[in-house]
């Protein structure tokens, strides 16, 4: 449960306007908790206090310094970049930092969850001949089991579909009891590859490989998958190579919206 500090409160009451889930109430011209509604510590209520007088009690309720300034033009700067955001499969040799894959994946926590439950869990790989190994157990599963024949087809072309020439791979696994995984994961990941691509780094994301890691039962070993979880999501991750994109390609699935 989240802490006030009535010496530093000065019953604003904007803690009470901006809770989710009603969880903060007036009493004598001060907030306060009520015992029947569960807190599910989103920390909304931090945010919008002007004193900083609420926090979790072994972490403050909010990040040190002041919200950082928002320039005017922010909305078309943003609508550039993702216009612009490709998927890179090749890539050079060397992996990513794991300071900037740190990095990158921390700010993922500040993605939205269902229920503030943020269940998604990390997985890197960034040893070469670790990758190799994933990649031959996929191979021999697709031969014994006939499952995806493209993949040995196309890579026996000279094209790995599965993870391209990636020196570095993410993967993103939560409980399956969580309220809503699937989505929880899609976007913690995303939020961690905007950081990324904005980064210089070439993102793609890896849907064979995701469905690989949970129909593999060697890799459910080496990546020693806790019971009750599963793979919802995997990226390739590196610096793009012999890859320049000059213009933005038009999509031929256009838009679709109604409006009620």
């Amino acid at each position: 449960m989240i802490k006030i500090d009535y010496n530093k409160c000065i019953g604003c009451m904007k803690c009470v306007s901006v809770c989710p889930f009603q969880v903060l109430d007036s009493k004598d011209g001060k907030p306060a908790m009520q015992d029947e509604r569960r807190c599910i510590k989103c920390l909304h209520c931090a945010a919008a206090c002007p004193q900083k007088a609420i926090d979790l009690g072994e972490l403050e309720g909010v990040l040190p310094g002041e919200l950082p300034a928002v320039p005017e033009d922010l909305p078309k700067l943003i609508e550039g970049f993702l216009m612009t955001r490709r998927s890179y499969r090749l890539f050079k040799p060397e992996p990513v930092p794991r300071d900037t894959l740190r990095s990158a994946l921390k700010v993922s926590a500040w993605a939205p969850s269902a229920k503030n439950q943020h269940p998604t869990k990390w997985i890197v790989i960034d040893d070469e001949n670790k990758i190799r190994i994933i990649m031959d157990h996929i191979l021999d599963f697709v031969k014994e089991t006939g499952v995806s024949p493209e993949i040995a087809e196309l890579y026996n072309r000279g094209q790995n579909v599965v993870m391209g020439n990636a020196k570095t791979l993410i993967l993103a696994y939560a409980r399956t009891d969580a309220i809503n995984p699937p989505v929880d994961t899609a976007l913690a990941l995303h939020q961690a590859e905007l950081l990324l691509q904005a980064q210089g780094i070439g993102t793609c994301w890896a849907g064979y490989l995701m469905r690989m890691c949970n129909q593999v039962p060697a890799l459910k070993e080496i990546f020693k998958l806790p019971e009750g979880c599963q793979f919802y999501a995997a990226m390739m991750a590196g610096y793009p190579d012999n890859e320049q994109y000059l213009h933005i390609p038009n999509r031929h699935k256009q838009t679709d919206i109604q409006w009620l």
